[in-house]
């Protein structure tokens, strides 16, 4: 308690307790000291005039002005004051912004709860006015006007609106605010001051400076509760000829919704940029389903957090896997995370932190997606497997890093692998794009580093069942020489084929006539299939003297092995 407020407090005590019963006189000024000096009568008065006598002269010092109200009053469950708590108790139906702009009436309900009138008195709790002095008084105003009856509220946030009525426009007028915990004010609908902290109080903390309008002026104070106490003191530095106070009204028409806001959303919306880091897609599932445990959301108090900000390996001792110890000791924001003060409100809601997992469950699988689309085309396919292959190796920060662990490997090209066809069911890769196919012998190579990675986690098996089947549409059942193209060409084309088994490849080029124009020797190919232009046969339309050939209709013959077959062409010119 200030020098000002105990003197103020021993001088109206000793008013009352002198002009009449002392009991009825404390019960019109409601002072807190009058009440127990009351109980000893006569010792009290002797003892309250002596001290009056002794200290008035002395100790002449101005009292301070509170604003007592009435207020209206809500409240809601939570402690950030950045949170809109109106917007999510209301589910959408009203907002914060809404409040201070246009007001409220008394009995207006935010879910459950109704707006109600009480003045809130300037009380202080303290042995010493020098020493362990606080102030509970929102808990009182709340226990009064009947919007809780626990005494002590944690976690909780107290909305306080009053109107001040200001007989012409004042500029730059002095306001002050104490607040036991943070504190946000809002005047005709704009924030005038915010002070997100963590302290106790016992007067005014925070002077800031605001214009009044001549008229109406609708005040706003927040205060957001951590543990323990709860108070609130608020002064205007003006003469009281110069506004008065009044409760304010809102004949203005309900918005019909804004859009769902609730806990999950607000604090998703907050750490959203956090939960996109790719590590947290595989180590935040395994945290929140420790969270699903009641008894492990019972041990992370505020305390508690803060023993493992500076010890995280203790909560391996508690059941959290070690991957996920490492990433909250190496990502501050996670740490920032659980301190958040609607974290604490987060988890004791089971309804809450459902939808909160659903929500990381989604954005999970939305960023799993987006990273995969290595060229970002919007669609995942053989295109992307092809960019991280040729990117092995290379280690720091690249796009075709999928899983973010700082080097491109094989475990990237599987989990691009398992989102090729993007289906629910069995994937495929059939209906894509085969201009940059890879050949069978590199599918077998990564199935080979693939099985010996060998991870259990869906993606990455979705992933090697991809490249099964991949390395299935490379093994043709049977050889075939298929057709060319474009036909008819000028002056070059591609002829594409298949193999069932490796073997030596020869193409022959006949004209119509029969006789040999060019002979194109493929050498010893693999068994696949060759239908690429970087992989099929190529004829540039010339014999082999170099010399461009007429037009007309040739034909083309394929030799593989015990494999004979011939077809049609025509180059036009």
């Amino acid at each position: 308690m200030s020098p000002q407020r105990f003197w103020y407090s021993l001088q109206i005590t000793s008013q009352d307790m002198l002009s009449n019963d002392g009991l009825t006189c404390c019960k019109r000024s409601q002072n807190r000291l009058c009440y127990v000096l009351a109980e000893y009568r006569l010792p009290a008065k002797c003892v309250l005039v002596g001290v009056f006598v002794l200290f008035t002269g002395i100790f002449c010092l101005p009292t301070e002005a509170y604003i007592e109200g009435p207020w209206l009053w809500m409240i809601a469950r939570g402690a950030n004051i950045n949170t809109d708590y109106l917007a999510i108790t209301s589910q959408g139906a009203i907002t914060e912004r809404y409040v201070a702009e246009h007001g409220i009436n008394e009995h207006d309900s935010v879910g459950q709860l109704r707006w109600a009138r009480g003045r809130i008195r300037p009380t202080v709790d303290c042995l010493f006015w020098i020493l362990g002095c606080y102030s509970d008084n929102v808990n009182e105003v709340v226990n009064t006007v009947g919007l809780s009856n626990t005494r002590n509220l944690d976690y909780y946030t107290a909305y306080a609106l009053i109107n001040v009525v200001s007989p012409r426009h004042q500029r730059n007028i002095r306001m002050g605010v104490g607040s036991d915990d943070a504190v946000k004010v809002w005047l005709n609908g704009e924030v005038v001051h915010i002070n997100d902290v963590n302290r106790g109080t016992t007067g005014i903390q925070d002077i800031f400076r605001v214009d009044l309008n001549a008229g109406n002026n609708l005040l706003l104070v927040k205060v957001s509760d951590k543990e323990r106490n709860w108070g609130m003191f608020f002064e205007i530095y003006l003469d009281t000829r110069d506004f008065t106070t009044t409760l304010p009204t809102n004949n203005e028409p309900r918005p019909t919704a804004y859009p769902k806001v609730t806990l999950a959303t607000q604090m998703f919306d907050r750490y959203k940029q956090t939960f996109q880091q790719p590590k947290i897609h595989r180590t935040l599932p395994n945290i929140l389903n420790w969270l699903e445990i009641p008894e492990n959301r019972a041990l992370l108090t505020p305390a508690f957090i803060e023993i493992i900000v500076a010890r995280p390996e203790l909560l391996g001792t508690f059941g959290v896997d070690a991957e996920s110890v490492n990433y909250i000791k190496d990502t501050p924001e996670i740490i920032g995370f659980f301190r958040d003060p609607d974290f604490q409100t987060l988890i004791q809601n089971e309804a809450a932190l459902s939808e909160f997992t659903m929500l990381i469950q989604e954005e999970s699988t939305a960023q799993t997606r987006k990273r995969e689309d290595v060229n970002a085309d919007g669609v995942v396919n053989i295109q992307d497997l092809t960019l991280v292959s040729r990117c092995f190796g290379k280690t720091g920060r690249t796009i075709t890093d999928v899983n973010g662990d700082g080097v491109v490997n094989i475990i990237d090209l599987t989990l691009v692998a398992g989102m090729i066809g993007d289906t629910p069911g069995a994937p495929s890769v059939s209906g894509y794009n085969l201009e940059i196919t890879p050949t069978r012998k590199q599918v077998e190579t990564w199935l080979r580093q693939t099985l010996q990675v060998n991870l259990t986690d869906p993606a990455f098996q979705r992933g090697l069942l991809v490249l099964e089947q991949l390395l299935a549409m490379l093994t043709p059942k049977e050889t075939v020489l298929l057709f060319n193209y474009p036909n008819p060409f000028n002056p070059e084309t591609w002829i594409p084929y298949q193999l069932s088994k490796p073997t030596d490849v020869t193409l022959r080029i006949y004209s119509v006539n029969g006789t040999l124009v060019r002979t194109l020797a493929l050498g010893h190919q693999p068994a696949g299939v060759y239908q690429s232009k970087s992989r099929s046969a190529y004829w540039d339309g010339k014999n082999e003297l170099g010399e461009p050939v007429a037009s007309g209709i040739y034909f083309y013959t394929l030799k593989a092995g015990d494999f004979t077959a011939t077809r049609k062409m025509l180059i036009r010119k």
